[in-house]
Order: C-alpha cells, then sequence, then structure tokens
C-alpha cells in the first residue's frame, strides 16, 4: 500500500511541473512565459544499434523512444539516442526535440577564453572552451 501511495504522489507532483508549452514557439532559447525558466530547445535522433539507420522517434513519458519497437532494416530492437546541434530538413521526420532548463553557466558563460601575455607586448590565446 505504501508503494502505490509514492507512485500516485510522484504522479501527482509531475503534473503540477510547468509543461512549457507556451515557450520556445519560434526560437530555440529563451524564457518560459508561464514559470520563468530558461530554457533550451535540444533536438534528438534514434538510431538502430546494429544498422545504425535512422528511426522515427517519438516522447513517451518524458523518454524518446523509436516509434516503431524493432527497426524496418534489420529487425534490431536496441537503439541509441544522438543528441543533434541542430536539425537539417532530411533529418526533420525522424528528429524530436525538447525544451530543457539550461542551466547557469550555459546562460551566463556560453564559452571561455583563455588568453596570455607573452610579455613582449604580444597576447596570444591559449584554450576556448565551451562550458
Amino acid at each position: 500500500m505504501i508503494n502505490m501511495k509514492n507512485i500516485l504522489i510522484s504522479f501527482l507532483t509531475k503534473q503540477n511541473k510547468c509543461s512549457h508549452k507556451n515557450a520556445l514557439l519560434h526560437s530555440n532559447e529563451g524564457y518560459c512565459p508561464d514559470c520563468g525558466q530558461y530554457l533550451v530547445k535540444n533536438y534528438y535522433l534514434v538510431r538502430c544499434s546494429r544498422c545504425d539507420i535512422k528511426r522515427e522517434a517519438k516522447i513517451y513519458w518524458g523518454d524518446i523512444v523509436p516509434f516503431e519497437k524493432y527497426c524496418s532494416n534489420c529487425g534490431c530492437a536496441q537503439y541509441y539516442i544522438e543528441k543533434l546541434d541542430s536539425v537539417s530538413f532530411i533529418d526533420a521526420k525522424y528528429a524530436v526535440y525538447i525544451k530543457e532548463i539550461a542551466n547557469e553557466m550555459q546562460i551566463l558563460h556560453p564559452e571561455t577564453q583563455v588568453w596570455v601575455d607573452e610579455g613582449d607586448g604580444l597576447v596570444k590565446q591559449i584554450e576556448t572552451r565551451a562550458t
């Protein structure tokens, strides 16, 4: 009985979270007008683990899964998820997107650059790192 109570509480708390349905309608990042969180739209592609072919994907209870249980090319049930930087016209049929909350470092410092003064008036860039 306690286990069922925990499941019910978990279900109800998930229902109270913002779904961000009014956010990022025409952009890839920005603030949600309903909850104020800074969001980033991330694109994902599902591929077959055996033959690496693209498979149509869907979001099922918050997870990215293939639309069909088995690959139509080789019959394999295993798959992996690939994160894309952007979606091309060809991948648009297969890709799904998720509106995810960006962490504070992504908002304030999209990349870090390290510069060194070598003493003779020349400044040299030694590293650029995305955070």
